[in-house]
């Protein structure tokens, strides 16, 4: 089901929950139970089918068709009994018994029996902005489970300790009564049904016998289960957020909501972002201490000069379907709260609930933390002196003239993370200056000023962002035009707003038809040469040279007359033969996560199951024989 038809089912069924939700969720569950007795009929059809194929083949004629019976029933009764026993996955975090931290397993014990939740067998604190209760089943589907309370580190210190108690009561409140017992198990109905639509799309031998099985299960049963399940998770959220207003009052609970907000923001965009900044010019992260840090900088993060801006864009953000929980907006109706950006705890909960312990804690997560990424850190320094070395490199060359838009491009990324926004701010300038009618430079200068706390330089962001928004469909239109909307919201020029809305709404129809067509390989295609520079070339070369998987790549760029000015580039990777190959399913994600190209771009892992398709051969085909789309070769 495309994602159009899910979110209208989503919209359905939402209506129907709130009608009568006592109704709805006993239908979920009746679609459940018999969505598991189709699946284990299933499961005892494909044994005996194997067990009686098995037999004929050792009785009878050896047969073509006997064999993709047992190849199939096989591959199907593997799939089926991998999904419904899930394996336990062990949280992650540190261990912290009532001997460590007296106070904070009072509190959690004193909020467990006002929402009547069982009592966790084990409580870990991370070092995440967050906090959960994860739950472990024993014997896999069958249940009985291990309730693990997780606490983030930089959540006790972000947070009074009313608005942790608030944050655990949320947690809590998923595990108390019907309620939350039947969400948990839908959940995992859901997650054991995921994975075997997972192992059925991974399946080779038998696959196609087996899967004409299941075609019907998860083209129309499934989509319409997950859309059920979605909406009474979405319900259950609020039932949750209930039993936190009720064990300490809507105030603490909004307030904690929002200082989360906010505080994520920070930590996304300022905290982390300089602590990695800081590779670039130290080979180890021994000397770093971010927790230790975090200790002033959360409560700090309230009074931020863009804190306010941050809160205002949560509030702006509507429920979606990629998240079950509301908004946050949403979830200040319901608490009959207005926004308010919250105060800093004059106590933080971590200061509170642990005491003298807690300078043991944080260093304890330091050590855990500089462990964890000093493999990440020392890549990021090699990759940093490249950098270096480019910047380098170009500021010569530009010394005798104008240089490739797109190298400039680099250069301002990579002057903005080795030295900063400012040093960022001058390269880009310089490529505006130098070609005023690029866009991509206009974009990620505007971009740049146009959250900067001085009024002229974000007016000016925002002139430069008019513009590019202005210049019809491209790449950089409508992220320009949404980002100027926000700009103008946020300073009430309401006059100007409703005109620019206009624009706004034609350039996200625009963009969504030409990301449509772009991502559409089911029609005739046209591809081109991609034209990088060699430097943006040489880029991807040393970034492949690391990847042991990758055999041959190429980079062309595909057109539609949807999208008549835009560039978009297509990077094609070839696996090279041998054992420890990555995930199928996922290594293109990590590729594009690492990859930086001056334009919108895709990468297309040729060993991906929809590109592995026969199917698909002639299409690939087309890909490769354009004309230097091969740039990297594999020496190994």
């Amino acid at each position: 089901m495309d994602d159009a038809s899910f979110r209208r089912l989503v919209a359905a069924y939402e209506h129907d929950s709130r009608d009568d939700p006592q109704r709805f969720a006993k239908l979920t569950v009746a679609m459940a139970l018999f969505g598991y007795a189709a699946i284990l009929l299933t499961l005892a059809a494909s044994a005996w089918g194997l067990w009686w194929g098995v037999q004929q083949m050792i009785h009878g004629r050896v047969q073509g068709w006997k064999i993709m019976l047992v190849l199939g029933c096989a591959s199907l009764l593997f799939s089926l009994l991998r999904a419904l026993w899930m394996r336990p996955q062990a949280p992650q975090g540190l261990p912290v018994t009532e001997a460590d931290a007296p106070r904070l397993f009072e509190l959690i014990e004193k909020v467990r029996r006002k929402t009547g939740a069982p009592r966790p067998d084990q409580v870990l604190i991370d070092g995440e902005l967050n906090a959960a209760v994860w739950q472990q089943p024993r014997l896999g589907l069958l249940g009985w489970h291990r309730n693990h309370l997780i606490l983030g580190l930089p959540l006790m210190m972000g947070l009074s300790t009313r608005q942790l108690g608030a944050v655990i009561a949320h947690e809590f409140g998923h595990l108390h009564s019907a309620h939350g017992k039947l969400g948990q198990w839908i959940y995992r109905t859901r997650r054991s049904w995921y994975l075997l639509a997972m192992a059925r799309e991974r399946a080779s031998l038998g696959g196609n016998v087996a899967d004409l099985v299941l075609a019907f299960f998860f083209r129309h049963f499934f989509p319409r289960f997950n859309a059920r399940a979605f909406v009474l998770s979405r319900q259950q959220e609020y039932e949750a957020d209930r039993a936190a207003h009720r064990v300490v009052g809507t105030q603490p609970a909004a307030e904690g909501l929002q200082a989360i907000e906010v505080q994520a923001r920070y930590l996304q965009e300022e905290f982390w972002p300089a602590v990695w900044r800081r590779a670039a010019s130290t080979p180890s992260p021994a000397t770093e201490r971010p927790y230790r840090v975090l200790f002033d900088a959360m409560p700090a993060s309230l009074s931020h000069a863009k804190a306010p801006d941050w809160l205002a864009d949560s509030l702006k953000r509507l429920s979606d379907v990629d998240d079950t929980h509301p908004s946050l907006r949403d979830r200040l109706a319901f608490a009959e709260v207005k926004p308010a950006l919250p105060k800093a705890a004059e106590l933080s909960a971590a200061q509170a609930l642990l005491g003298s312990t807690l300078k043991e804690w944080i260093a304890r997560l330091d050590a855990r933390w500089r462990e964890e990424v000093a493999r990440l850190w020392s890549e990021r320094h090699r990759w940093a002196n490249g950098q270096r070395h480019l910047i380098e490199e170009l500021e010569k060359e530009n010394a005798t003239g104008p240089i490739d838009p797109d190298d400039h491009l680099l250069w301002g990324r990579a002057a903005r993370l080795l030295d900063g926004e400012a040093a960022g701010e001058a390269v880009l300038r310089r490529l505006v200056d130098q070609r005023p009618d690029d866009l991509a430079g206009r974009y990620e200068l505007g971009m740049l000023l146009v959250d900067d706390a001085d009024a002229a330089r974000s007016e000016e962001g925002a002139r430069l962002l008019r513009g590019v928004a202005e210049q019809g469909n491209h790449p950089w239109a409508f992220s320009t035009a949404a980002r100027v909307e926000a700009w103008l919201e946020r300073r009430e020029r309401f006059d100007e707003l409703k005109k620019w809305r206009e624009l706004l709404k034609q350039r996200d129809a625009e963009a969504t038809e030409a990301m449509q067509a772009l991502h559409d390989f089911e029609r005739p295609q046209h591809f081109e040469p991609a034209q990088l520079s060699r430097r943006v070339l040489r880029s991807l070369q040393d970034l492949l040279r690391g990847e042991r998987a990758a055999g041959r790549a190429f980079v062309v760029r595909k057109t539609d007359d949807a999208a008549p000015h835009w560039r978009f580039l297509l990077v094609i990777v070839e696996r090279a033969k041998g054992l420890g190959q990555p995930d199928a399913d996922s290594w293109w994600a990590e590729l594009r996560d690492r990859i930086d190209l001056p334009c919108p771009f895709m990468v297309i892992d040729l060993a991906h199951p929809y590109w592995a398709d026969k199917a698909r051969k002639p299409l690939v085909a087309q890909m490769l024989a354009v004309p230097g789309a091969q740039f990297y070769a594999s020496r190994r």
